[in-house]
């Protein structure tokens, strides 16, 4: 684990909670963007989950997850903040973050949260969930295509407006991932190898232009594409 947090009673108070779970181990913290960039240069390999803060003195934490996503880390980066709106929940996940974790969280939630996210998972806060709900409800409906003749609509089977090129068992996946299952999981679920669903997931990545799951999920269910139920 590693902490980007600027509240220095906070950031000790999770480091202190972090290291009662005796699965995790905190290897690096910082209190700034400018501290957090120097020191995931070199603890990147080290820590598989980074715990980011998005109001910090010198930027934005979603800075931080942009540039990480850029470097090629395969780190896990989970939004840990106090805000919950739904502009800065689009904001993070759009970037990349691999979960979203408001403050009010419990220590028990917290410690769930990460070990989803370190399975691959992506852990997003009951309340920030229900704005993306309440988001998703509220956009207008996309477009549709226009009907089939009538001599030919039994066998044609109207697509998404868009569906991004996706297979249906693509979409399948997309939508597994997406209600919290872990690639292993989704495997035993579809009942196909997990060597399938990561091939799945890498073209589902490339047809979608998006650097991780939570992006898919994201664009996903912007687009319609999917429905997301809890497990």
């Amino acid at each position: 684990m590693f902490v980007v947090e600027d509240d220095a009673i906070v950031r000790a108070s999770l480091i202190e909670r972090l290291g009662h779970e005796a699965d995790m181990q905190v290897v690096g913290e910082a209190a700034s963007l400018g501290a957090a960039l120097d020191a995931l240069g070199s603890a990147a390999s080290l820590a598989d989950v980074v715990l980011v803060d998005l109001g910090l003195p010198d930027g934005s934490g979603l800075e931080l997850i942009e540039a990480l996503h850029s470097r090629g880390a395969d780190d896990k980066v989970l939004v840990f903040t106090v805000f919950g709106d739904r502009k800065t929940i689009s904001d993070a996940l759009a970037v990349g973050a691999d979960g979203f974790i408001l403050k009010d969280s419990g220590p028990a939630e917290l410690a769930s949260a990460i070990r989803a996210a370190r399975e691959g998972g992506v852990p997003i806060s009951p309340k920030a969930a229900a704005q993306l709900l309440r988001a998703f409800r509220e956009a207008p409906p996309a477009p549709t295509a226009a009907p089939a003749p009538a001599e030919a609509a039994n066998a044609i089977e109207a697509a998404p407006a868009n569906d991004y090129g996706l297979t249906t068992r693509e979409r399948e996946t997309l939508e597994t991932l997406a209600r919290g299952f872990t690639q292993r999981e989704a495997a035993e679920i579809l009942g196909v190898s997990p060597h399938t669903i990561v091939s799945h997931v890498k073209a589902i990545y490339q047809k979608m232009a998006v650097n991780s799951r939570s992006e898919a999920v994201f664009e996903a269910i912007h687009a319609g594409l999917i429905k997301v139920e809890g497990r």
